[in-house]
């Protein structure tokens, strides 16, 4: 019976550990094609504000592999990112951990502000929960955002974005993003459902 048990808390364990550690973005590091229109399920989708504001492919600098998205802004009041619909069910309590590597390429301060949103998806409309950050340096940093996904959330966007509608940010900007990792840890009673049905079938099993 002990051994069973510790055969169902290592399964449990490993399913948690799993549950964790997989990326939920396709084409995390770029190297494959983007799109700017269409669908963005599964896929990283470009935009921008125009001429002034432009997120596009690069093979200038990546921290990793061949390509990059290089997101540009020309004076004030501009915008350019990069989003995914991660088509997928995310349930309220989900904790989804969003981390991705950026830097200043404009070989000026930073002068911009980084968007760094989880957009949930769901009825009636769940808010988006975003954090703003000021500074960037010349080589590539980590970034990382953590959000629980609120009541009536079924799906989750991914957004990062770069903008200049702040007070004097009216340089150019220029920033390389690279090798996003999207993570989400189950609602606590979701996981210990699992490890309770465990525990039941070999339970089911002794007494058979």
């Amino acid at each position: 019976m002990r051994k069973n048990q510790l055969a169902a808390l290592a399964v449990f364990m490993l399913f948690a550990s799993q549950a964790t550690a997989q990326n939920l973005v396709d084409n995390p590091s770029f190297e494959s094609p983007t799109v700017d229109m269409g669908s963005a399920n599964d896929v990283w989708f470009r935009f921008g504000s125009g001429t002034n504001g432009t997120s596009s492919e690069s093979t200038a600098m990546p921290r990793t592999g061949s390509r990059h998205i290089a997101l540009e802004l020309i004076g004030p009041n501009q915008f350019a990112g990069v989003f995914q619909n991660l088509n997928m069910t995310i349930n309220p309590g989900d904790i989804i951990n969003f981390t991705g590597w950026s830097k200043n390429a404009s070989g000026v301060p930073f002068n911009a502000t980084q968007e760094i949103k989880l957009e949930w998806q769901g009825s009636p409309n769940p808010p988006q929960n975003r954090v703003d950050v000021l500074t960037l340096g010349p080589n590539y940093e980590m970034f990382s955002h953590t959000g629980v996904a609120p009541a009536g959330t079924t799906g989750l966007v991914v957004t990062y974005a770069i903008s200049s509608f702040g007070p004097g940010q009216q340089d150019r900007s220029l920033v390389y993003l690279d090798d996003i990792t999207v993570t989400r840890i189950p609602e606590p009673a979701t996981v210990m459902l699992l490890g309770t049905s465990l525990f039941g079938l070999i339970g089911l099993r002794r007494r058979k």
